[in-house]
């Protein structure tokens, strides 16, 4: 099997309320459009400085991880909205190492009710909800 990757929408949602405010016109809200590896062992969506820096987010904390080559310090950054087939939410990111591509973690296909076919390579709805973008506020125990 190959790598799973998916087209994100990452906007800046401060620009995205002033906007829909009208305080600035809808063509200056910041975005960017990046194909992303969906990596369900990562937990958020990670995207390189020079995006962060172009949407223009907000630094909110360094935070220790794990990764495959070790331990780390990343920084998060807050005030991203973040879409996927068409499902929007809005969240923190973490910025990447120069090396790594944009990820997709297993936060965003939570929040957006989205399953990882690794068969067909692909992230689709979630089976279970006939396509209908279901939150779980609890899992109950079997």
């Amino acid at each position: 099997m190959g790598r799973t990757k998916a087209t994100l929408r990452v906007r800046n949602a401060y620009d995205v309320e002033r906007a829909a405010q009208g305080l600035i016109p809808p063509s200056e809200v910041r975005a960017i459009e990046v194909e992303a590896i969906v990596d369900t062992g990562a937990t958020y969506v990670c995207l390189p400085r020079a995006e962060i820096e172009r949407l223009g987010l907000r630094f909110q904390e360094n935070r220790p991880i794990r990764t495959a080559n070790g331990r780390a310090v990343r920084r998060v950054f807050a005030g991203a909205e973040v879409e996927l087939l068409g499902r929007s939410f809005p969240m923190n990111v973490m910025e990447n190492d120069e090396e790594t591509p944009p990820l997709i973690g297993f936060l965003l296909l939570e929040a957006l009710d989205l399953v990882v076919d690794s068969k067909a390579e692909r992230v689709t709805t979630n089976p279970e909800h006939d396509g209908k973008w279901v939150l779980d506020c609890f899992r109950l125990a079997p």
